[in-house]
């Protein structure tokens, strides 16, 4: 069983290397000194470190002492442990020293292993000693356990080394490759065949639908998460607004065709039952989790996505809506910028999730600062419903809602006069585009 958390030959390679070939340090820039185990260690390759900043390769003893002497800090700890005659160091270091940055990578990782493993050990010490406070609950302990956990990997794992483009093209061209489909389809597509034509749900993008308060923006992304679960797509929906049992509710009216007043009332014929309970029936076998939370935490919403993941091979997150908890201005603009921050770099980047996120409009149908929310969405959606008069211009059978596409950043973009057509049934909570699309209006000459 190891007794200690660290790798003295991974550490004494990697100083050794770097006098021979201080370049290499340009690969371990995310290779802190204080994440040697051997301080020692940790000041010499501080020493290369300085030294090649400035321009000098010529890593000999002197260089290495001299540019130790100007910080009093790390030379107190030099002293302090009894560094070795730096001359006898660098004879010695061609013995253990590695030619290539393959070996010198093994080794960093090595020691970065190792770092994580000691800072994790102290970090569940002390998380163990807070399951002793009577004055912290079950949710509180929970946040701050995954918050903790989360900055650590955030801190070790979030970083790799700086690798030439051209190296990495083979692997990247096999991910092209990889996300073809036979159709020519790429990403998850989404329910409506025209949007498809502008983009589809990718892994680490965040997709943005934008509407004023009770205008459908909940049934929209419902019939997105059934379209989804017919492709066989694992999908989560947080839900700030709908408990379980009314969203199951509108589920069920969308699948079976049958009213929502009528799933709720009971007031439905034999035939109308058993279209329910095959509806239920085909929930029940979905990988599907819907959870309701009017405040989600970020710390709640990343763990959930990352068990998820793991749990049912989660692709698709769907989060409905995004609000503040302020009445403050520039304080809610903040924080849904910040929370569409984190729905597109941590959720869908880090994790690797494919994110459509709702948020609502204002009187002058404007989405608080949007420039905030707009600078992380790949795509951003405005969803409304049609006038009286557009509902003529248009005709009837071109339906009574419209999307328009005034962000897209993975393809064509809308022009504002543009939109895509679709009729909204409210009754079964059913969204679909029409087949006739309106005439685009020709300017004259």
């Amino acid at each position: 069983m190891r007794t200690a958390l660290y790798d003295k030959e991974a550490e004494s390679g990697i100083v050794a290397t770097l006098v021979h070939h201080p370049e290499f340090i340009m690969q371990s820039d995310h290779l802190k000194p204080n994440h040697f185990y051997n301080k020692e260690n940790g000041c010499i390759y501080w020493a290369i470190q300085e030294l090649y900043k400035k321009g000098i390769d010529k890593i000999d003893a002197f260089n290495i002492e001299s540019m130790i002497n100007t910080n009093q800090a790390v030379k107190r700890m030099t002293e302090k442990f009894n560094v070795k005659d730096m001359q006898e160091f660098i004879e010695l270091s061609s013995t253990i020293s590695r030619s290539s940055s393959s070996e010198y990578n093994m080794l960093v990782n090595k020691v970065m292993e190792f770092a994580f493993k000691r800072e994790l050990h102290g970090l569940l010490s002390k998380l163990s000693g807070e399951c002793y406070n009577d004055e912290i609950d079950l949710e509180q302990l929970n946040n701050k356990v995954y918050k903790s956990i989360g900055d650590i990997t955030e801190k070790f794992l979030a970083t790799n080394s700086v690798e030439i483009f051209g190296d990495k093209i083979g692997e990247l061209w096999d991910e092209v490759l990889q996300r073809r489909t036979d159709n020519g389809m790429f990403g998850l597509p989404s329910k409506f065949p025209t949007i498809n034509n502008y983009f589809t749900y990718e892994t680490t993008e965040l997709v943005l639908l934008k509407a004023r308060m009770k205008m459908g923006k909940s049934c929209f992304m419902m019939n997105e998460a059934i379209h989804k679960l017919r492709m066989g797509i694992p999908t989560v929906y947080f839900d700030t607004e709908m408990a379980d049992r009314l969203f199951l509710e509108r589920m069920i009216a969308n699948i079976s065709g049958v009213e929502l007043k009528k799933v709720k009332s009971g007031l439905y014929n034999e035939e109308e039952s058993a279209k329910i309970e095959e509806a239920k029936s085909w929930i029940q076998g979905q990988p599907f989790v819907h959870i309701y939370n009017p405040q989600f935490t970020n710390e709640e919403i990343y763990a959930i996505c990352n068990i998820l993941k793991y749990k049912i091979g989660l692709q698709f997150v769907i989060f409905d809506y995004m609000k503040g908890n302020t009445l403050d201005s520039s304080a809610l603009y903040n924080e849904l910028g910040g929370r569409c921050d984190f729905l597109k770099n941590e959720v869908a980047g880090v994790l690797e999730l494919a994110v459509l996120a709702a948020c609502q409009l204002n009187r002058q149908n404007q989405v608080a600062d949007s420039d905030k929310l707009e600078r992380y969405a790949s795509v951003s959606m405005s969803w409304r419903n049609k006038t009286s008069d557009e509902i003529i211009m248009d005709g009837e059978e071109c339906g009574n809602y419209r999307l328009n596409i005034s962000l897209n950043r993975l393809g064509e973009q809308m022009d504002d006069s543009e939109y895509i057509d679709f009729v909204f049934d409210g009754s079964k909570m059913r969204i679909d585009e029409t087949e006739k699309q309106h005439a685009t209006a020709i300017e004259p000459f």
